[in-house]
This record gives structure tokens, C-alpha cells and sequence, in this order.
């Protein structure tokens, strides 16, 4: 296991659930808090999206250690592509939150 992207991935797990759990949209540079209809809704939108990253981090952490090199490369050219169809879902789901 690749132990430097397995951290990076926990590390976004805890600050995902830190974000969803407490609420703490200030941590959130694309959410304006003065524009924010529903707070709760705000922080449980961006909670998910990161446990969500960072659990693709920690499995592709696991990926780079068991798989060989060409299957890797395959696995990541499939993965920026879904992440920014993510990304741009998350944003459009966050801006309808928005006055």
C-alpha cells in the first residue's frame, strides 16, 4: 500500500466528516456563508464529496502497490475524468444552496 496517498485520503476522510459533522462551512472557499440558504445542507453536500475523494485516494493508494504499472496508468486516466464529473455535480448541487 502506498502509504503517502493512503494518508492524504484519510486525511480527507476525517476532514470531510470534520466538515459534514460540525457543520464548519467557513473551511469551504467555494461557499460564500453570507449567501448560504441552508448551512447544514452546505456542509452535508461538501462532507460527502470529500469522504468520497479521499476514499478513492486511499483505494488508489491501495491499486498503485497491488497492480502493475500499465493497469495503474489505465485506473488514473479513468479517474481524473470522473473526478471532475464529480467535481462539476457537487458544484452545481452547492450552487442551487445559493441566494
Amino acid at each position: 500500500m502506498n502509504w503517502i496517498l493512503s494518508g492524504v485520503g484519510i486525511g480527507v476522510i476525517l476532514l470531510g466528516i470534520a466538515i459534514w459533522r460540525f457543520r464548519l462551512i467557513n473551511l469551504l472557499t467555494n461557499v460564500d456563508k453570507t449567501r448560504v440558504i441552508d448551512q447544514e445542507k452546505a456542509a452535508r453536500l461538501a462532507g460527502y464529496y470529500l469522504i468520497l475523494l479521499g476514499t478513492c485516494f486511499s483505494l488508489f493508494g491501495y491499486v498503485v502497490q497491488a497492480l502493475s504499472d500499465t493497469t495503474i496508468v489505465l485506473i488514473l486516466a479513468c479517474f481524473i475524468p470522473v473526478n471532475m464529473i464529480f467535481v462539476v455535480t457537487y458544484m452545481v448541487f452547492q450552487s442551487r444552496n445559493m441566494r
